[in-house]
């Protein structure tokens, strides 16, 4: 069990405040990972990944699993795992416990108490712990999971009577306070230098119900339990306990537990993903951690025998790239050793609980009797996801988007917007109001048609960057009408390419046949200002879309716009009208990056170089989805701010993402006057 290692946000997600989350992919957008055992496994394969990419046969049989429970705990993940599903959610606190716990607790351990608000461990005994010493006071705090830990120091509150503490707080937590865990979390050394020791205890609630542990020991066999995963499961179907203090403890006594020959199931949790990188947004440590699960690999293969299995798995998300520290509502992956005979080259798709059905399965030859579907007797025919997905523009961007999911968001458009119409836009950063200047409806008549948020639609994402809505809507008059998409979402939010080019493809299967894309840029030339509006003639794609390490070029600009600025400056349009001091209809190269970051004046050399104009987060991914649909595209930009950041000579000066968003806002009218114009000539061609 890879504690944490999440592979993507779950449909759900938004309800726990996670749109965007994605441990494992964010973090390969981060750091170069170097993982080519768990690459030869089908990691790539399961999740869009970068460097980690698919291979054609994978060794395991890669997927990814849902979680059904009411939570992102450990508890929850565990549980579920082993084929208990909880459908009401562990209590929190979010504010600190209540006086009708905390009473009790005080009364029966003879002592007050610190703290009581939720809190990062290491944080909270830098801020208490001297207090602590001086008082002898326990510290207790909880976190966004449901938790009740306590932490004292070993030199004042023995670890002893420590675990007593969490004894009786585990008797009073019961009923509606039934909180997933109470831990014990002893620290030690001087003020200001105060660090946790190894002998954390977890006092978990006991499952519900028998899980696949409970039933395996039923049936003679050892399930050894190596770090968390006896306090997980209260003791319950474990016949040996092992405690470990690290990842690399853990892999060592796996190792060794292997070469002894130790029959039955083998349960561990790799917990530093969660405790040490992940609760403390430790990107490069995250993927440190990965690489030594990498590097561990060979040699756990190698003392398998013809008739042992491996199962790679994790039991929530706790994405260290986003702002908090939480666990975060994911699927989770799946790699399982060996590959089963008859599996289809590609990813599985299906629920935590498979894990634990599949261990019965194996272990007893027995049908499993709980939740779940053992992953040696699946149909081939169901519960299989192919890969590369949609796009096939990018063979080395695989998504988790397929051809179905854009025919079906096509279908609710069509149910709730209508018949598509012929002319589609993208607003870009803080171009939202454009929408408003293009609206001229007939008298009387609504100036929005019809519109749907784009968390509504099957398969889309929500927004999460400031200055875009997140919204279509159908506005116009019945014979010129015009869909406008405002907002978009960006690889550095989470999405695969998929997921980006999903909302093109979507309106191509809806009907729409013309595509205004708008985006916000930086100038790379000391001519073009802030304030400046750019017709995109082509767009080299620097965000990964080409396997030979060089930009892929894509042409922007299609006959209907050159004609349209033939005719405006045949008619002495040079500038934009209706609007003193508007600067000329620049024609310009935008390069699309990654972001989310602004780039450093050597990035911009680099960039310069390559033949760019200006430069952008967006557009290239969306581009790709047009010209395969088919679709004529115009792509509009405004220019925002001077790219570049910093070099070694100079201090940095980072635009605000404010000062971007009043930039294009003040562009608005001149964006409105050249997507009218050119939606009036694609009407009346």
């Amino acid at each position: 069990m890879l504690d944490g290692v999440g592979a993507g946000e779950l449909p759900d997600a938004a309800a726990f405040g996670d749109v965007g989350a994605d441990t494992l992919g964010n973090v390969s957008r981060l750091v170069d990972l170097d993982l080519p055992n768990l690459r030869a496994l089908g990691l790539g394969n399961l999740h869009p990944l970068r460097r980690v990419t698919p291979v054609t046969r994978p060794l395991a049989l890669p997927g990814r699993l849902a979680e059904l429970s009411a939570g992102k705990d450990t508890t929850n993940g565990h549980w579920e795992h082993c084929g208990v599903v909880t459908l009401q959610p562990f209590p929190t606190y979010p504010e600190g416990f209540p006086e009708e716990v905390l009473r009790p607790f005080r009364e029966r351990i003879g002592r007050d108490v610190l703290g009581n608000k939720p809190a990062s461990g290491t944080e909270i005994i830098a801020e208490l712990g001297g207090e602590h010493v001086a008082t002898r006071r326990p510290i207790v705090y909880t976190s966004a999971d449901s938790v009740f830990q306590i932490a004292c120091h070993v030199d004042v509150i023995p670890l002893e009577e420590l675990y007593r503490y969490c004894a009786i707080a585990r008797e009073i937590l019961a009923g509606p306070h039934a909180v997933a865990r109470v831990i014990a979390r002893p620290f030690t050394g001087r003020a200001g230098a105060f660090v946790r020791t190894a002998d954390r205890k977890d006092f978990s609630l006991a499952p519900p119900r028998p899980t696949y542990l409970d039933l395996l020991v039923e049936r003679g066999v050892e399930v050894t339990g190596v770090g968390k995963i006896p306090q997980i499961f209260a003791g319950r179907g474990i016949t040996e306990e092992i405690k470990v203090a690290s990842n690399d403890e853990n892999l060592a006594v796996v190792f060794d537990l292997l070469r002894g020959g130790r029959p039955g199931l083998i349960f561990t949790n790799l917990v530093d993903f969660d405790m040490a990188w992940g609760h403390r947004n430790d990107v490069e440590g995250f993927a440190a951690g990965l690489a030594a699960v990498d590097r561990a690999l060979p040699v756990i293969l190698d003392l398998l025998g013809p008739e042992d299995r491996l199962l790679i798995t994790a039991d929530h998300g706790v994405d260290p790239t986003t702002v908090g520290t939480d666990h975060t509502r994911e699927y989770v992956p799946l790699l399982y050793y060996p590959r089963p005979p008859g599996a289809p080259d590609a990813a599985y798709e299906g629920l935590m609980s498979d894990t634990g059905a599949s261990a019965y399965a194996h272990l007893t030859g027995a049908r499993p009797p709980l939740n779940g579907r053992p992953l040696e007797r699946l149909n081939p025919a169901n519960g299989w996801r192919e890969y590369p997905g949609m796009v096939a523009s990018h063979p080395d961007r695989p998504s988790r988007v397929t051809a179905s999911d854009a025919a079906e968001a096509a279908a609710f458009l069509r149910s709730r917007l209508g018949e598509a119409p012929r002319v589609a836009v993208i607003l870009g950063t803080g171009l939202d109001s454009v929408a408003e200047t293009l609206s001229v409806p007939a008298p009387g008549a609504p100036s929005v048609q019809a519109g749907s948020d784009y968390g509504q639609i099957p398969h889309w994402r929500g927004i999460t960057v400031p200055g875009h809505t997140g919204r279509v809507e159908v506005r116009g008059e019945s014979g010129e009408r015009v869909a406008f998409l405002r907002g978009r979402v960006h690889g550095y939010e989470g999405a695969d390419a998929g997921e980006i080019e999903l909302p093109v493809r979507t309106l191509a299967r809806w009907g729409v046949r013309c595509l205004v894309v708008t985006n916000a840029s930086g100038s790379l030339r000391p001519d073009l200002l802030p304030g400046d509006v750019a017709v995109v003639t082509r767009v080299l794609d620097c965000q990964g879309g080409s396997s030979h390490g060089s930009p892929r070029v894509l042409p922007a600009t299609p006959a209907a716009l050159v004609e349209v600025l033939r005719r405006a400056r045949s008619l002495g349009v040079r500038r934009f009208p209706g609007e003193a001091g508007a600067g000329e209809i620049a024609q310009v190269t935008y390069v699309a990056v990654p972001g989310p970051q602004y780039e450093t004046a050597a990035e911009v050399r680099v960039l310069r170089a390559l033949g760019g104009d200006v430069v952008g987060m967006s557009t290239a991914s969306e581009l790709h989805a047009a010209v395969a649909e088919g679709l004529e595209t115009a792509v509009i930009t405004v220019i925002t701010n001077p790219a570049g950041t910093s070099d070694e000579a100079s201090a940095p000066s980072v635009p605000v993402h404010e000062q971007v968003i009043g930039a294009s806002t003040g562009a608005v009218p001149r964006v409105g006057w050249l997507i009218g114009a050119l939606s009036a000539h694609w009407y009346g061609s």
